[in-house]
């Protein structure tokens, strides 16, 4: 059997230790023992170091569940804040529409009757040259209804359905129509394209620019006295003058239009 053996001096040192800590247990102060205050007094630290690793991990577990309550509050926030910055432009939009029809029945008082305020609901100003509608049959649109906008005349209904329509601009190469000048007798053709013009005046006519352009109504589809838009610079072509038109009803900024009741000799 193998004994342990101690270094004479470790063994001197333990003595020694040993005969402090019994003599230090004997001693009594106002506190307790020597050997208890002696105890206290080296724990102390320790006890508050582990107390105060306890208080900051409660604190950040308290402080983890406040951040994660304040990002939660902070997506329902800006969710919140997304629906009504939507909410907002839909309202914007409509009051734009609900403005531009105020200032379209104002503009033409004489046609308001039996006439019909559509939506634009989509455009193809570049490709078919065309405005869609959310006005149709069931709400009296028909065939070859002019439809003006805040400058004046937009086109006319080429296609109908139950609930829309489509309105063919005069930029369209197919459109047509009879208009005047304001400051020149007789009565032109306009024809549509990418620059609309008016033809028909026998040549070397004077025709001054930004002459306002007429609807006359004699082709049968739109009403007489329209404004249709302004002469550019004319030129002679062949047996005619030819007239540049700026048309003044925009399609890109119509968001509202009125569509006028057919006229009684319009095609259907």
């Amino acid at each position: 059997m193998t004994r342990l053996k101690l270094r004479s001096d470790v063994a001197l040192v333990l003595t020694c230790v040993g005969l402090f800590v019994a003599a230090a247990a004997q001693v009594r102060t106002s506190q307790g023992t020597a050997l208890y205050v002696a105890v206290a007094t080296v724990s102390a630290p320790v006890i508050s170091t582990a107390n105060a690793i306890v208080a900051a991990a409660r604190a950040y577990a308290l402080g983890r569940q406040d951040l994660e309550a304040v990002l939660a509050e902070l997506g329902r926030l800006r969710r919140e804040g997304t629906q009504l910055r939507l909410t907002n432009h839909v309202l914007t939009a409509e009051v734009a529409m609900m403005r531009q029809a105020s200032r379209l029945l104002a503009a033409f008082p004489d046609l308001g009757e039996g006439s019909v305020l559509g939506r634009v609901v989509a455009r193809d100003i570049l490709g078919s040259r065309s405005l869609i509608v959310d006005r149709g049959r069931r709400d009296g649109v028909q065939l070859d209804a002019p439809v003006l906008g805040e400058g004046g005349v937009l086109g006319r209904i080429d296609r109908v359905t139950d609930n829309s329509a489509r309105v063919q601009l005069l930029s369209h190469p197919a459109a047509a129509m009879a208009a005047r000048l304001t400051e020149v007798p007789g009565e032109g053709l306009l024809v549509g394209g990418d620059q609309p013009r008016l033809t028909g005046f026998p040549p070397y006519t004077k025709i001054p620019t930004e002459a306002v352009v007429l609807t006359t109504g004699s082709e049968g589809i739109y009403p007489p006295g329209l404004v249709v838009g302004t002469t550019g610079e004319a030129r002679n072509e062949g047996l005619f003058t030819l007239v540049p038109v700026i048309l003044t009803a925009n399609p890109a900024e119509t968001a509202t239009v009125l569509i006028l009741r057919a006229l009684p000799g319009a095609p259907r």
